[in-house]
């Protein structure tokens, strides 16, 4: 397994930890009440869940997982691979920091935007290697 797939699975194994223990806060709240206003953790919990395990744990198994080059280089540019993994996480920690911090709206649009860009860079880098397989 490329190095690339492997951080993108560990790290999501992390989110997906976290988003349990922030969603596990989240229920207790409701039958104990900690505190009313644990409730502005939801989207945090959202993001952790949805950006940080599923769509993180998807993009690292599809690298592993999608065909290689036929000839030389198994895959393409690691420097890319290695944005992406990067780009990606950077998007989830700036939208859990505006999230928290109740920044502007400027910060969740280039989170977003980091994270739009991390999967066009994981589409430019399987772009060639799947219409390649399909040319003998």
């Amino acid at each position: 397994m490329t190095l690339p797939s492997r951080l993108l699975i560990k790290s999501s194994l992390l989110y997906l930890l976290a988003g349990t223990l922030l969603g596990t806060l989240l229920l207790i709240n409701k039958v104990f009440l900690i505190h009313p206003t644990i409730w502005v953790l939801l989207p945090i919990h959202i993001e952790l869940m949805i950006f940080g395990w599923v769509i993180q744990f998807t993009l690292g198994v599809a690298y592993w997982m999608l065909p290689r080059y036929l000839k030389g280089e198994a895959r393409d540019n690691q420097l890319l691979a290695y944005s992406m993994v990067g780009a990606f996480n950077l998007g989830i920690w700036l939208m859990v920091f505006a999230e928290v911090s109740q920044t502007h709206q400027s910060v969740q649009q280039i989170a977003r935007a980091l994270e739009l860009g991390a999967v066009i860079l994981f589409i430019m880098l399987h772009w060639k290697r799947i219409t390649s397989y399909n040319k003998s």
